[in-house]
């Protein structure tokens, strides 16, 4: 009697040992509640986690709106869920689904997930986050993101997902510049005014560049993207000082609105690296004259060390005083 009452003593110091630390199993395994929630803000806490989702719907298995079969709970589009606990989180793994075309960003951490432009993603885990370092982290999601589980870290980063995964990188740009192509008929008609837009941080890197074509001439506020189709092919982003360091985007979308200080530039590009390179800017933009002027300026000690500009429809890059094309031959010298 004497040995189990010791045993027992043992594990009540034990408990007020882990109530008083607050050190957690890790990963805590959080299952989706089996309860339902229609397009609603919805919280709930379980094992010291609290998830909050700012408009939510939730599904038992056998609900009848429920066309997966598997009880979740979902963040619906352009909306946030917020993952908090008493020590630092260190990161998290959502096994679920994600819409067509899914994009999200987070206030902390680095986020990857799975991501389709044609269909719908199924993934174990279909999100992670690592590195979050804080105790509360919330995930802000472009299209909808439905929760079969998550898993909570405290001591190790999660795996990252298992497929075509989507990283985002976002910057606030420090400066931005647009070479003018308006006057140069070969690539501006009314209605329809060439414009190249470069917006960089303060690291300097990454830089993107965004072939535009605005309706107003000198007037770079309206919204762009492929659907609109007011976007060219040069839309690209330069990752370091190297010039052909480079990755070309397949998908655009942004928007540029006049403020009392210039504009407010916001949006994302998403490039062959499958990386989604999201940004905005708030201040002028300085107009500069390019295209056939800028071959005429090679010899021009003014000139940057590394510039691009558009010529006989040809993408070509200017270092120092020599020209190259964009696979590496050298045109002029």
């Amino acid at each position: 009697m004497k040995k189990i009452a010791n045993v027992v003593i043992f594990l009540c110091v034990c408990c007020l040992v882990f109530a008083k630390t607050g050190e957690a199993e890790d990963p805590i395994i959080i299952a989706a509640p089996d309860t339902t929630v229609n397009k609603t803000p919805f919280t709930f806490t379980e094992q010291g986690v609290t998830i909050s989702i700012s408009q939510c719907s939730a599904y038992p298995a056998d609900h009848q709106w429920n066309s997966l079969g598997v009880t979740y709970f979902a963040c619906l589009a352009s909306e946030s869920i917020t993952f908090s606990a008493e020590q630092p989180i260190k990161g998290l793994a959502i096994n679920g689904w994600v819409k067509q075309n899914f994009t999200a960003t987070s206030d902390h951490g680095t986020l990857a997930y799975l991501s389709d432009d044609y269909d719908d993603v199924t993934g174990a885990p279909v999100l992670t986050l690592s590195d979050v370092d804080n105790t509360s982290v919330t995930i802000h999601c472009d299209k909808q993101l439905r929760c079969f589980s998550v898993e909570v870290y405290f001591t190790a980063n999660p795996d990252n997902p298992q497929g075509e995964i989507q990283d985002t990188v976002r910057f606030v740009a420090l400066t931005a510049e647009a070479q003018d192509y308006s006057e140069d008929t070969a690539y501006s008609s009314p209605g329809h005014y060439s414009y190249w837009l470069q917006l960089a941080p303060e690291s300097v890197y990454p830089q993107v560049w965004l072939d535009m074509y605005a309706g107003t001439k000198g007037d770079l506020s309206g919204e762009y993207s492929l659907y609109d189709y007011n976007v060219g092919d040069y839309t690209y982003v330069q990752l370091s000082d190297d010039i052909w360091d480079y990755e070309y985007a397949y998908d655009q979308e942004f928007a540029i609105s006049k403020t009392e200080n210039g504009y407010h530039v916001e949006g994302w590009i998403i490039c062959e690296n499958e990386v989604r390179y999201e940004f905005s800017y708030d201040g002028p933009i300085e107009l500069s004259a390019a295209g056939e002027e800028a071959l005429d300026q090679i010899s021009d000690e003014s000139l940057p060390i590394t510039n691009k500009i558009i010529h006989d429809s040809q993408l070509l890059i200017l270092r120092g005083e020599k020209v190259y094309t964009i696979d590496g031959r050298l045109l002029v010298e």
